[in-house]
């Protein structure tokens, strides 16, 4: 696995726009997150087509590709933060040329949502650690808040990364949880919930994952080689990581029982799963329902209601490091390690 050198004061960050661009709504956010990171120490290189959106995308594919590619071969760039996630990064995955990517000089690439669709193939294809986490236009606020600048300190770091589930929301989220209740329903206290009826667990691997609506569409596909990656790094065993916008727990159950039939979840050793957002039960059939249905047969612990993903605050999660997770009475520890 090959991990970037950490971020570092006055570096330059890039940002793009791999899937959509910065609509006009939006534009003011992105402005007031480039003046923050500005404040915070960081020059920003923006390319052609962040603030463009047509057809829910930024740009052609290709150019998409492009703009990606100038920033992650230009020295300058130490790090790539793209603007906004979306729904169609997938269609711009066939023009990256993922052999100048292995063999240059690792990046740090920072995002969620359709972003995790970049970074889990950079990561199988690449050997490319990624950091599942905010993107730029969340570095928007007056002050920032503080699990975002949070991730900006994990880039910087050397090796060692240790988090805390955040627990109660704060005063920051107010606004959110008034129009957005799946935050009343998953996470008014902030705990994480482990299936089954033990109150405490511990478990190893490395990490692997992100959002379940995006990697859907890479199943089959020569842009995830997942029992390639399983078999390369077999001896670490593997924690899942995943989050879900929009689907409700039929689709979820679905996905991940798709994903098993292909082989991905061969020697898991546990499963994180966040709050989803846009949630609503099928019938009777519930989250709990779908992890356990999917995940039952390989034995491991699985926790939801987990600090990541679009129902924020969320960790920051490295895709590719060796992780310890330690569960006890609702709330949790993840230790990385860039090994």
């Amino acid at each position: 696995m090959r991990y970037p050198l950490p971020l570092q004061k006055n570096d330059t960050i890039g940002t793009t726009a791999p899937s959509m661009g910065v609509s006009d709504n939006l534009i003011e956010v992105l402005d007031g997150a480039i003046i923050n990171l500005n404040q915070l120490g960081f020059k920003i290189k923006e390319t052609a087509s962040v603030r463009k959106i047509f057809k829910a995308v930024s740009a052609s594919p290709r150019q998409r590709a492009k703009e990606f590619m100038s920033l992650y071969f230009d020295d300058e760039v130490k790090a790539i933060i793209p603007a906004r996630g979306g729904e169609f990064l997938m269609d711009m995955l066939p023009y990256l040329v993922y052999e100048k990517i292995k063999s240059s000089k690792p990046k740090w690439i920072l995002g969620f949502s359709d972003i995790s669709t970049l970074l889990f193939t950079l990561t199988l294809k690449c050997d490319l650690a990624g950091a599942h986490g905010p993107l730029l236009i969340h570095f928007d606020g007056n002050p920032i808040d503080e699990t975002t600048v949070n991730a900006l300190n994990i880039l910087q770091s050397e090796n060692i990364i240790r988090q805390e589930s955040i627990g109660c929301l704060g005063e920051d989220f107010s606004e959110f949880i008034e129009y957005n209740p799946d935050v009343e329903k998953f996470s008014k206290y902030g705990q994480w919930i482990l299936l089954g009826d033990e109150d405490e667990c511990n478990f190893n691997g490395r990490l692997i994952g992100g959002g379940l609506d995006t990697l859907r569409s890479l199943i089959g596909t020569p842009f995830a080689p997942v029992r390639e990656f399983i078999s390369k790094y077999y001896e670490d065993g593997f924690i899942w990581y995943l989050e879900s916008c929009s689907m409700n727990a039929g689709d979820i159950y679905k996905t991940l029982w798709q994903m098993k039939m292909n082989g991905w979840f061969e020697n898991c050793k546990g499963v994180l799963y966040g709050r989803p957002d846009g949630y609503s039960d099928f019938d009777d059939f519930t989250l709990p329902d779908a992890l356990k249905n999917t995940f039952s047969e390989f034995n491991v612990p699985i926790i939801y209601n987990v600090d990541l993903g679009h129902i924020p605050p969320q960790l920051t999660l490295i895709n590719g490091a060796v992780a310890e997770v330690q569960y006890k009475n609702s709330r949790g520890i993840i230790i990385q390690k860039f090994i």
